[in-house]
């Protein structure tokens, strides 16, 4: 790719994702805000990720919980549409299999546990059907982690990996109910 394809496709996805923020803003008081926020992090004009899987691991409370999941086989919506209409698109992650499967997730904290963060990734993909996986800690308020497991629609695409951590982080402003 040339140099300036690359700048081009830089300026996109940090554009993407500064109109993040305020997406979130227009769904104050919505119960599944992660659901909309993981689906725009995976779209094409972003990190363009097949599939991703969102936890939250809360040491004091010594549980780690499935919060969204997105599988691009199992959610055929535009990224844009989501936002249009956030109540077909509701309707529609709560029919999800991944994001149900997902969900359904809920296990000791991973901090607890003395394995690496490589192992219970392996272990989390293999149990959510992942080919090709990587994953991402994320901090987040009130000493709790954020846990993204994700598959890359190109493997060999590094491209956004330096903007990986700072975009999954605006998971961490999204309420969680």
């Amino acid at each position: 790719m040339k140099q300036y394809e690359l700048l081009e496709r830089e300026h996109a996805l940090l554009k993407h994702l500064a109109q993040l923020p305020r997406k979130i803003l227009t769904l104050h008081g919505r119960e599944n805000v992660t659901e909309f926020v993981l689906h725009d992090l995976c779209d094409i004009n972003c990190f363009n990720l097949n599939k991703a899987a969102y936890f939250i691991d809360n040491p004091d409370f010594n549980i780690t919980k499935g919060v969204a999941g997105f599988s691009r086989s199992d959610v055929p919506i535009n990224g844009q549409m989501a936002w249009k209409d956030p109540v077909a698109f509701s309707q529609h992650m709560a029919q999800s299999e991944f994001n149900k499967k997902v969900r359904k997730i809920m296990q000791g904290s991973l901090s607890s546990e003395k394995h690496d963060h490589e192992k219970i990734a392996g272990r989390l993909a293999d149990e959510l059907g992942f080919n090709n996986h990587a994953f991402c800690n994320v901090t987040m308020k009130h000493d709790n982690h954020g846990f993204v497991l994700y598959e890359k629609v190109n493997t060999h695409d590094t491209f956004a990996d330096d903007h990986m951590v700072n975009g999954l982080s605006l998971l961490g402003f999204c309420p969680i109910f």
